[in-house]
């Protein structure tokens, strides 16, 4: 990867790997310092990103390989994920509709209370559940980039998402959210 190419990755999905540092670290001001380390950490590596063709598609691999840097250095850190509040990342979030009427405010506020009980139980996850969890529906990774960046067979990748998933079930319906 050229330093143009690096460049481009940055602009194209710098905020996507800026966010899922914000839920690795579950605070702003971490989430820099975790991103910064990981940019850097990447740039001193260019060599080893691969970069084919020069359409967007072709810088997911490159993000992912970011984004495996941003796991490992969260993971050698002495930072416990589980200690930390989550950051409220309500500019990160999309929302489906927009409020306008008294019928989109009362969703849109159902909505966003359901968000954050869903961040805050994810957060709670033990950490290799949380990492996959985290990787794949707020970075938006496949089960194979996931097992690849891990370094973790499809099977594990796919037996920890799959108790994530169970565990937040139980949670929300233990809290009254039956039909998420």
């Amino acid at each position: 990867m050229t330093q143009l190419q690096f460049e481009k990755l940055i602009q194209l999905h710098g905020d996507s790997i800026y966010g899922f540092c914000c839920h690795l670290t579950g605070k702003a001001s971490e989430a820099e310092d975790l991103y910064h380390d990981s940019v850097m950490k990447a740039f001193s590596k260019l060599r080893k990103i691969s970069c084919e063709g020069d359409d967007d598609s072709a810088y997911l691999s490159a993000r992912n390989y970011i984004i495996g840097i941003a796991v490992k250095l969260a993971r050698s850190s002495s930072r416990r994920l589980s200690d930390r509040s989550r950051v409220e990342q309500d500019e990160n979030e999309v929302y489906l509709s927009k409020a306008g009427s008294s019928e989109n405010i009362a969703l849109d506020t159902e909505r966003r209370e359901l968000n954050s009980q869903i961040r805050l139980t994810v957060g709670a996850l033990p950490e290799k559940l949380r990492t996959v969890t985290y990787m794949f529906y707020f970075a938006d990774m496949s089960i194979n980039d996931i097992g690849k960046t891990l370094r973790i067979p499809i099977g594990t990748v796919k037996s920890r998402l799959s108790r994530s998933r169970d565990i937040i079930k139980k949670e929300l319906e233990a809290k009254g959210y039956e039909n998420y």
